[in-house]
């Protein structure tokens, strides 16, 4: 009988490479991001939420709630993005009590000017790099990868911080 190898497999070993890499990468372009937009990291990501959320859903509470932030936190941010241009809040259409926040003009066209190389080159390399078969594997790693890393920060947020030293 051959011994089971503790060794993990090249593609394995290869994919971790790959993941790792693309991770940085990503995290050097929200850096550009963040500089070009005059942002910081939090204001970044909620101005994402709202460009790519429901303009009818988008409120403060789900914001605070995504991010991590209690509510004054919400509000000073909010607070920062508008004064910058780049949201707005207004009353929901059809509930009156709710506050809804939406991305302005100016915020969808900077974002636009900034990422839409990037989108349409992506694009076009993706296929003619790969068949339909294999972009609709890649579309079901990258969701199940996303849906791993959620249930993994869902477990953190459970967890206390660790002791300072």
């Amino acid at each position: 009988m051959r011994p089971i190898s503790t060794e993990p497999a090249p593609i394995a070993v290869e994919l971790r490479k790959a993941l790792e890499f693309y991770h940085g990468t990503l995290e050097d372009l929200a850096r550009e991001l963040i500089r070009l937009l005059g942002v910081n990291e939090t204001d970044r990501r909620a101005l994402e939420i709202v460009l790519l959320g429901d303009a009818k859903s988008t409120t403060p509470g789900m914001l605070a709630e995504r991010l991590g932030l209690t509510a004054a936190g919400a509000t000073i941010m909010l607070n920062r993005l508008e004064k910058q241009g780049y949201i707005a809040r207004s009353l929901h259409p059809t509930d009156r009590r709710r506050v809804i926040v939406v991305a302005t003009e100016l915020a969808a066209r900077r974002v636009q000017d900034l990422i839409s190389s990037l989108i349409d080159e992506g694009y076009k390399m993706m296929l003619s790099w790969y068949s339909p078969a294999e972009l609709e594997m890649i579309a079901g790693f990258l969701t199940r990868v996303s849906e791993l890393q959620e249930l993994h920060r869902q477990r953190l947020c459970t967890m206390d911080p660790y002791p300072r030293p």
